[in-house]
């Protein structure tokens, strides 16, 4: 598996590193990510690339369907979920929110695979209602968190990223 590090992440990384539950929240991150990594391995991926960023990591191990995306995909929430007591309690929000499915969040990938990208798109969108609505009621401004779950949406989930994402999976399949 090759790591990548985007330049950014290091400003940022070093900008909190002395907050001692930012370290246990990217811990939990990063160990979210080795979850999947460790699916995908089990179930026969060697060529992965895991990349830190400014907004989390992510995991590329190419196209997976049906029954092992849903593996794989559910693996690392289901780490998030055992390391929460132990590392950070921010890490079930971070998980609650992984989990919403809307893509590229695992609980979108989980989705997509179950029913397709077409339906996960319609269900995504549902889902932005209620979590807008949620936090309307319960006082957090949801300004923000609708703007960035429908912008990631709307990118990531758009033709010629997918054809971006596919070209770049095969060339790092052949190296």
């Amino acid at each position: 598996m090759r790591v990548k590090i985007h330049p950014t992440a290091i400003v940022l990384a070093a900008f909190f590193i002395w907050n001692k539950s930012f370290v246990r929240l990217l811990a939990s991150v990063i160990l979210h990510e080795l979850g999947h990594a460790l699916a995908a391995f089990i179930l026969g991926r060697r060529s992965m690339v895991l990349t830190l960023t400014p907004l989390g990591c992510s995991l590329y191990v190419g196209e997976l369907s049906g029954a092992a995306a849903v593996a794989v995909y559910l693996s690392g929430p289901a780490v998030s979920l055992l390391l929460a007591p132990v590392l950070s309690p921010q890490t079930l929000w971070v998980l609650a929110f992984n989990l919403l499915p809307v893509l590229p969040l695992d609980g979108g990938r989980v989705t997509a695979a179950i029913f397709g990208e077409r339906r996960c798109r319609i269900v995504g969108g549902y889902a932005l209602l209620a979590v807008t609505e949620l936090c309307a009621l319960y006082g957090v401004p949801p300004v923000g968190l609708a703007v960035i779950l429908f912008l990631h949406n709307r990118y990531l989930a758009s033709a010629e990223f997918i054809k971006i994402r596919r070209t770049a999976d095969f060339l790092r399949d052949l190296y």
